[in-house]
């Protein structure tokens, strides 16, 4: 019996369970530097410059120099609670602890999809006041 074990004994606890698995395997959570306006959630290679995206980010009120993207393995790893609005490209996935959430497709059928475009814009029109906290 560890050290560890008879103290968690001594206290009367005699089951416990990891919170963070990652942190045993020697994994660190992911730092967001504080301006930051908007994290991306993908397992993409995004290029932050393409025109597309410009665009969304202007709709935003935001730089590419405001974003941070993490991608899937990643996301377990994210401070909580997250206080910076999320867009998640390509999945479902609802952030636990995040105050605001986009949804949308993979980058590729964004671009190719009007639906799609006018989804997401949907997404960020109602968190307008919430995200575009930038002097214009």
């Amino acid at each position: 019996m560890t050290r560890r074990d008879r103290l968690l004994e001594q206290m009367g606890i005699t089951q416990w369970m990891v919170r963070n698995p990652a942190v045993l395997r020697g994994e660190r959570g992911v730092r967001i530097p504080a301006s930051t306006k908007l994290i991306i959630i993908t397992d993409e290679n995004l290029d932050l410059n393409s025109q597309l995206l410009k665009d969304i980010f202007l709709s935003m009120n935001i730089v590419s120099d405001d974003v941070v993207c993490v991608n899937s393995e990643q996301l377990g790893l994210l401070p909580t609670p997250i206080i910076t609005p999320c867009w998640v490209l390509g999945g479902e996935t609802h952030l636990e602890g995040s105050k605001i959430t986009f949804i949308s497709p993979v980058l590729s059928e964004l671009m190719s999809s009007h639906s799609a475009k006018q989804a997401l814009w949907k997404q960020i029109y109602q968190y307008d006041e919430n995200i575009n906290t930038k002097a214009i």
